[in-house]
């Protein structure tokens, strides 16, 4: 059975290497020149600086044991979270709703009133999106503050516009108690999925997709798969080359997967691609001289008033710097096709000057990123487009795995464990 692996990020170079393992060679197609996809690390002028925020949250045992096999479980210190949000010019612990006593008095009387009141409600209305669900559990304060203008800012969509197919483990409720105590600054307990993460000691997070890559047999850069016929089984590099196959793995995007298909798409099927919406987010990565101006190693800025939605100081968990010197990463989401980059970057460094996190004449290295997609709009139509996407490739000996091609959101453990899964059910298969 010929498998090609179509994308060499995290979730493509699993999947190769643990099909390897079980004496199936899958030629991985990946159209950048390094391997990594989105988790890869830019090296400049003594600094290093990852694509985007990439930390790695381990909850499973076969994650911890794989990374172990590989080798780079020991070069990953463990840190605790420490991570703020910024409301107005105060400033608090996340998550927010234990740690409200950072906030300006009549917030965090907003906060600490809407949540009881949601607390007390009789929930008998099942929420549908995600604009009801944030009332029913946190009330109008938490909702007004945070919840609905930082995710205004993220995914470009009004909060009745999103479903909740992603809520459940990324957003903790706690109990009335526990807000209580986070109200008087009594609470120290940390919760949520990335309390605790690991991130290598030097040289960014490529060390993870580089370590896979380097057992990875037969790894294709440069190679950038242009058209996809289903109904012959084969595809197209840039290069004019063709390649047959029997089993297609895609971990590229959806939509990017679709729009080189050169059969002629059914209704549905097209009309399922034009259903799926994202946003691509841009980071400025900078190399600064001197210490880094706050101890976090992010925090998030709902405010409208900035573009940015999270900055980072990632040199707070890893020698990303050269001594007495630190990165900076500011992110900021744009909806396809719309937004000036290079002007929205610079209105970026101008508020971080204004708000004390940046001084602009300590700039020594600045870097533009673009991720694209970068997050999945998890809208009302996006679970039936998908799952009939998914139905449509699959019958054609596609199998999508990973975040971008299963259009979800996932942290960098899932994708490990999804190529794992897809290698596994590909080797049952073969066997």
């Amino acid at each position: 059975m010929k498998t090609l692996v179509v994308g060499g990020g995290l979730t493509g170079l699993v999947a190769a290497e643990r099909l390897a393992a079980a004496g199936i060679i899958a030629p991985v197609l990946e159209r950048e020149s390094e391997p990594g996809g989105a988790c890869r690390s830019i090296e400049a002028d003594g600094y290093t600086f990852d694509h985007t925020g990439h930390l790695l949250h381990v909850g499973r045992p076969e994650t911890e044991a794989y990374l172990t096999e590989i080798g780079v479980w020991e070069q990953l210190r463990v840190w605790e979270r420490r991570a703020a949000i910024v409301v107005g010019d105060h400033v608090t612990p996340y998550p927010i709703q234990i740690h409200t006593h950072g906030l300006a008095a009549n917030v965090r009387r907003d906060c600490l009133l809407g949540f009881i009141r949601a607390w007390g409600g009789d929930g008998e209305d099942e929420a549908t999106t995600f604009r009801d669900w944030v009332l029913e559990r946190f009330g109008t304060g938490l909702a007004e503050h945070f919840f609905f203008p930082y995710n205004r800012k993220l995914y470009r969509a009004e909060p009745e516009e999103l479903g909740l197919d992603w809520v459940g483990r990324y957003v903790p409720k706690p109990d009335l108690e526990a807000v209580v105590d986070g109200a008087l600054g009594l609470h120290d307990e940390k919760i949520g999925y990335n309390a605790v993460f690991r991130y290598p000691t030097s040289g960014g997070i490529r060390l993870l997709p580089d370590r896979v890559a380097d057992r990875v047999p037969d790894l294709r850069t440069d190679s950038e798969v242009v058209r996809l016929h289903l109904g012959e089984h084969w595809l197209e590099l840039a290069g004019g080359e063709r390649l047959a196959f029997d089993t297609v793995v895609s971990t590229i995007s959806l939509p990017r997967l679709l729009d080189m298909v050169c059969d002629e798409l059914p209704s549905d099927v097209a009309e399922a691609r034009r259903a799926l919406r994202w946003v691509r987010v841009l980071n400025i990565a900078l190399g600064v001289r001197g210490p880094a101006p706050v101890p976090e190693h992010w925090r998030y800025f709902p405010d409208p008033e900035v573009s940015y939605y999270r900055v980072g100081f990632p040199s707070n968990h890893g020698r990303l710097a050269p001594d007495g010197c630190h990165t900076v990463s500011v992110e900021i989401s744009f909806v396809p096709g719309r937004g000036d980059v290079v002007a929205e970057a610079a209105e970026a460094e101008t508020a971080l000057a204004g708000a004390g996190l940046l001084d602009p004449e300590n700039v020594e290295v600045r870097q533009l990123t673009m991720v694209d997609p970068a997050y999945v709009v998890f809208d009302h139509d996006r679970r039936d487009a998908v799952s009939m996407l998914r139905a449509w490739l699959r019958s054609h000996d596609v199998r999508l795995t990973g975040r971008w091609a299963e259009w979800k959101y996932s942290a960098m453990e899932d994708a490990v464990l999804d190529g794992m899964a897809a290698a596994r059910r590909l080797a049952e298969e073969a066997g």
